[in-house]
Order: C-alpha cells, then structure tokens, then sequence
C-alpha cells in the first residue's frame, strides 16, 4: 500500500513519520521549498511527546512528484486556501480505488474534494494531534490523538474502516465518528476559539485560559458557532462545548497553535475565512447573526496586513 501525505507541515510530517516509523511505504509531498529541501538533503528531524526521531522519508516537491507514483491512501494537510492547487497537482496520481483522508481544519473541504474523488472514497474527519515546526526539516508532534474518521455515505465505511486500521496500527488512535458532522462543528468550536484568539492576543492556550475576559471571548465565540451549526442540522450544548475547550486548553497549555505559528511566528497568511469567516458566511447565509466571529475574521486580516503576511 503506498500512501501520501499532501501537504507534510507541521501536522502533516507528524502523521507521516508515525506511519513510516510503523512500516508504511510513505511519501511526504508539499510546495514550500525550504521544508522540502531540507527533508529531501538532511531527512525529517522530529520531537514526538518528547522523544527525537529521525527518518529518512522521501520528499517530493508538490509540482515534481514522480509520473509513475499512484497511491492507494492521500491523507490532505495543506492549509485550505492550497487545497484545490495540491488537489489539481495530486490528480494524475490518483487511481480508481484511492482513498481520500481529509482531517483539515475548517468547513466543508468535501464539496471541493468531490470533484476529484467520489463520495465512498472521501473520509473525512478530525483530530485532536497538535504539532509545529521549528525550523525547516525540524518538527515536533504532541498528545494523543484521537483520529476520529467517518465516511460521507453508508458506501463508505468499508474505507473508514481501512483508514482507523492504519492510524491505530501507527499509534495515532484512528476511531470510527459516531456522529461526523457533530464532530467536525466541535472542531470549529477549538479552532475558532484558540486558533484565533492566541493569534490576536499573541499567547499559547494556558495564557489564553488565564483571563477571564478571553474566557468570555470564548464562550460567545462558541455561543455563535453552535448557533450556526444549526443550520448543518448539529446540535451541540454551549456550556458543554465552553468546558470541553476550556479542559483541553489546560491539557496543551504551553502548545501555541498552527494560527499563530503561521501568522506570528512565520508571518504568513490564515485560514481564518474556512473557520470563523466560514461561521460568519454559513450563519449570514441562514440569517443566523455572527459577529463575533465575523469580528475577529476581520482583526486576524488586519494583523495579517500589519506583518505583511505572504
């Protein structure tokens, strides 16, 4: 079985060396040149939970992926603006039975990657695996998991079912979703609380937690997006949600997230607009008021302007 990672960042490299590390015939594939030359001169160096590794994995450059490569699995992590232009790249490598992971923050990347693969071979999902990079060819991965995968239609959960046997069988915890949508509506409510907020007020979560005035940016940040998820027929309980992202920003406290790593640290653009600008699209559409989120999509472009983010 040969797999690829399109897209292997921070998260993206993380989940390929777990899967190399186990046994799996693994390509990692991206477009930004300084990772892949120093993956491809010097192999990926990464911290996982505190451990260094080092794997000789083979890189390839997104525009120079070997003709004669088709792959059996694509796991997508590239950020959600470079989803259609990795997608366009990946296509002639994408054979008839190909499975499509999809666990990529933000909102329905499925409508796009139909129009490569059909619906039975799209898995979709989402975790709770926090990774960064600290300077090229140099990443680490922290926690736990899980990966939790479900599939689009009743079709497709013989594919769900292949894809949890390789995350477990690379320690990643993959879990079959008893509820996608639910689950991915509760990714949103992670993202679009301390993706965000970590990026404006320049901080890693447990900072975050220490103010009360944050906690009440969270709390109506996701008083908006439960409200719009509605809409996508999930419902969800405010309070519950609030706790759940207020515990799990205790347990990776000193972790910063990819938003901030991005905008703060390397000075490049967002995915804001597939997260909270995605609530504020989605809930205008419905006539479901959210500004709060609409708010903060617009200070995250103003910080973006004021970096001169790339």
């Amino acid at each position: 079985m040969k797999i690829a990672i399109a897209g292997s960042g921070a998260l993206g490299s993380g989940f390929g060396a777990k899967l190399f590390q186990n046994g799996y015939d693994v390509s990692l594939i991206d477009g930004w040149e300084p990772q892949v030359t120093s993956i491809q001169q010097e192999g990926l160096h990464i911290d996982i939970n505190g451990e260094g590794y080092h794997f000789d994995i083979p890189m390839h450059c997104l525009s120079q992926i070997p003709s004669n490569e088709l792959y059996d699995v694509i796991f997508l992590f590239p950020k959600s603006m470079q989803l259609e232009s990795v997608l366009d790249a990946i296509k002639p490598h994408i054979h008839k039975e190909t499975i499509v992971v999809c666990t990529m923050n933000g909102l329905k990347h499925e409508r796009l990657i139909r129009n490569y693969v059909e619906d039975a071979r799209i898995v979709r999902g989402v975790t709770t695996w926090t990774a960064g990079i600290d300077v090229p060819g140099h990443t680490h991965l922290m926690g736990s998991g899980p990966v939790e995968v479900g599939c689009l239609v009743p079709e497709g959960i013989d594919n769900v079912k292949i894809i949890v046997d390789i995350l477990n069988q690379s320690e990643l915890n993959g879990v079959v979703s008893e509820d996608l949508h639910q689950s991915i509506w509760k990714k949103i409510c992670v993202n679009g609380t301390a993706n965000a907020l970590c990026s404006i007020l320049e901080c890693n979560l447990a900072t975050l937690n220490e103010s009360s005035y944050a906690k009440n940016l969270i709390y109506k940040l996701t008083q908006e997006i439960v409200h719009v998820a509605t809409s996508d027929h999930v419902h969800l309980n405010v309070d519950e949600v609030f706790e759940y992202l207020i515990d799990l920003n205790e347990k990776v406290g000193p972790h910063y997230p990819s938003m901030y790593q991005d905008l703060i640290k390397d000075h490049r653009k967002t995915e804001i607009d597939y997260i909270n600008g995605a609530v504020a699209r989605l809930g205008n559409e419905n006539h479901i008021p959210a500004p709060v989120n609409e708010f903060v999509t617009n200070l995250i472009h103003s910080k973006e302007s004021q970096l001169n983010a790339q």
